[in-house]
């Protein structure tokens, strides 16, 4: 213990040992485990004032003052003393930035956003039956066509004209008549005749280029065609002739149409071509 502590010790153990003094009220504990009794003390930040038994006042530093058991003492308790506190751990040492790599950071990739499940696909619709295409037909001539489309307008001729039916389609351009051949035929050396009669009129007709003729398998009819074109004047025209034989009676479908136009009219051409019917022979017409 430091000399000087020592001899406030024994300054203040005269005090406690003088005679005749009365009993002071409070006692005042050191930290060595001297005690001393006082009128008061009190505690002003790095001493601790004391009031002696006499009335006189000294200070002591507070670090010679045990102020955990003064205060038990004088309070006649025999509490535990408290624990002292804790002294805080002292706050870690920032990292030298020198000794810190550098390191580049990649950005986090963004979440995607949640695919919706597919819709469950629509129940299959049946087709819906297509309408029969409109047919054309002569009662008197007893012959009838299946027109391509609402597109052909039809003009009906008198049956005892040679053309019984005229039909055309602006949106094309293309032209269609149905001819009655006028002209008994007993067999087919006959019909022969006819076609050709009919390939030697158009040959030397001007501007006729051929294209290809022959046979045509048409059931139940014999049939030929012809296919060629016929310039007039600066405009080309496309051009096919069937010709159909069925018993004694034969008719001519003329089918035509600008020559940059055929390929859009081929189809309209053919179905015109499949849907001819012939139903009365010569003997049953009425001409």
């Amino acid at each position: 213990m430091p000399s000087r502590m020592k001899a406030l010790l024994l300054l203040v153990a005269m005090f406690l040992v003088a005679p005749g003094l009365a009993r002071a009220q409070t006692v005042v504990v050191f930290v060595d485990g001297t005690r001393m009794e006082v009128q008061s003390y009190e505690v002003k930040e790095s001493i601790v004032l004391l009031k002696t038994r006499e009335g006189k006042l000294m200070s002591v530093p507070r670090s010679y003052v045990n102020l955990v058991a003064t205060e038990q003492v004088n309070r006649g308790g025999a509490q535990t003393p408290r624990p002292p506190a804790r002294t805080p751990a002292p706050a870690p040492k920032p990292p030298d930035p020198r000794a810190l790599q550098s390191e580049t950071i990649e950005p986090e990739p963004p979440v995607p956003a949640p695919v919706p499940p597919p819709a469950p696909p629509a129940p299959p619709t049946s087709p819906t039956p297509a309408s029969p295409p409109p047919v054309w037909s002569n009662e008197e001539l007893q012959v009838s066509l299946v027109v391509p489309s609402a597109a052909w307008v039809i003009e009906d001729m008198p049956p005892s004209f040679d053309v019984a039916a005229s039909l055309s389609n602006a949106s094309t351009e293309a032209k269609a008549t149905l001819a009655l051949i006028r002209q008994e035929l007993r067999n087919q050396g006959d019909f022969r005749d006819v076609i050709r009669d009919v390939e030697r009129s158009i040959s030397q007709a001007p501007g006729f280029q051929p294209i290809a003729n022959g046979p045509l398998t048409l059931e139940p009819y014999t049939a030929y065609e012809l296919r060629f074109v016929k310039h007039t004047g600066f405009v080309p025209v496309f051009n096919r002739l069937v010709i159909v034989y069925s018993r004694d009676l034969a008719y001519v479908l003329s089918l035509t149409c600008p020559e940059t136009r055929t390929q859009e009219n081929e189809a309209d051409f053919e179905a015109l071509v499949r849907g001819l019917v012939l139903k009365k022979s010569r003997k049953d017409l009425s001409f």
